[in-house]
């Protein structure tokens, strides 16, 4: 087995907490440890591949192969170009820039990744997070997701107009939340204004009394809880409730096990998980994100999430390692 086992960590520039705490903790344990920030792609970082070569296909990192054990992927991130470029071709460039840079990095795909991209990209899906959520027996908020503004308002009524509405797809990433589209109640005022909903779909769901608004740092199996409570959260926590403090929290073993069978079920290792504890002691989940923030766990409760990737990241890597060597000593023991 080799012991100098060398983990790649896909990050980018803009908030290095997180990727600061699993870069040390694995340095820590004796890795290996290459930064690849994604934003410097393509005008600062020079990754390139060579394809249809004799010699194997390979991938480039500073003109240098490159050659790891294990990936650590936390974000992919738009890059950063010329200002004067217009806005089609910068578009176009963006596109583009992403694209390949997804085609770069699934050269890497024969060693384990935590999580894979294309893993991430399906489970994102929060209209099948859902329905796999309900399937394991996690209690969901009854939702809508629909263009039909008729639809929009009768779900409204069915639900005394205790209605909240959200976008499915995260506009930005803070350990202070904001940024973005926040979740928002749905005033009667609003009513008037769902024929927007024809060029932009959204998901309503039924409001949730909270007790607690949960934050659950999921690695591996292991769930690491940050809990705000209630009254401070507000609609949306990211948004309402900037300085209430963080708390811990121990999950029902029940919770933890049909949650553990919903990340199974979409095939994450990681990931960040809300739920609502309701007044009346109901665990309600509303989505997961696989990139979603967890420094502010680690920051203000010092839970031990950077370490815990950092395990999980090198005991992957170590099984993958010794897989060659098993299935040699099998040819072996079978040729005798």
């Amino acid at each position: 087995m080799k012991q100098d086992v060398c983990v790649l960590l896909v990050t980018h520039r803009q908030e290095p907490f997180c990727t600061d705490r699993v870069a040390g903790a694995l340095l820590q344990r004796g890795a290996r440890v290459i930064r690849l920030n994604t934003d410097d792609f393509p005008t600062g970082l020079d990754l390139r591949a060579e394809l249809g070569n004799p010699a194997g296909n390979r991938l480039l990192l500073n003109g240098e192969e490159l050659e790891v054990d294990a990936v650590w992927l936390w974000r992919l991130w738009p890059p950063r170009l010329d200002e004067r470029l217009s806005v089609q071709h910068r578009e176009v460039a963006t596109r583009e820039s992403m694209t390949a840079l997804r085609g770069l990095l699934d050269l890497l795909s024969g060693v384990p990744w935590i999580d894979p991209i294309d893993v991430n990209r399906c489970a994102e899906n929060k209209t099948r997070q859902l329905a796999i959520a309900q399937s394991v027996g996690l209690e969901i908020p009854p939702t809508l997701i629909t263009a039909d503004p008729a639809a929009a308002a009768r779900f409204y009524d069915e639900h005394a107009g205790d209605v909240v509405t959200k976008l499915q797809n995260s506009l930005g990433y803070s350990m202070k939340g904001g940024g973005g589209f926040p979740t928002r109640r749905l005033s009667r005022a609003d009513l008037g204004s769902l024929e927007s909903l024809r060029q932009c779909p959204m998901m309503f769901q039924r409001f949730v009394p909270k007790a607690k608004e949960l934050r659950i740092a999921w690695v591996n199996g292991m769930a690491f809880v940050g809990a705000l409570a209630g009254a401070a959260c507000g609609v949306d926590w990211r948004y309402d409730a900037k300085d209430a403090p963080w708390e811990t929290l121990a999950l029902p073993e029940h919770v933890h096990t049909r949650l553990s069978a919903l990340m199974n079920r979409l095939a994450l290792r990681q990931g960040a998980i809300d739920l609502i504890l309701t007044p009346s002691g109901d665990y309600v989940f509303l989505e997961v994100n696989p990139h979603g923030e967890w420094g502010m766990l680690e920051k203000d409760l010092g839970l031990p999430i950077g370490e815990a990737i950092a395990e999980a990241l090198l005991r992957l890597a170590r099984q993958s390692d010794s897989e060659p060597a098993k299935m040699m000593q099998k040819d072996v023991e079978g040729s005798v």
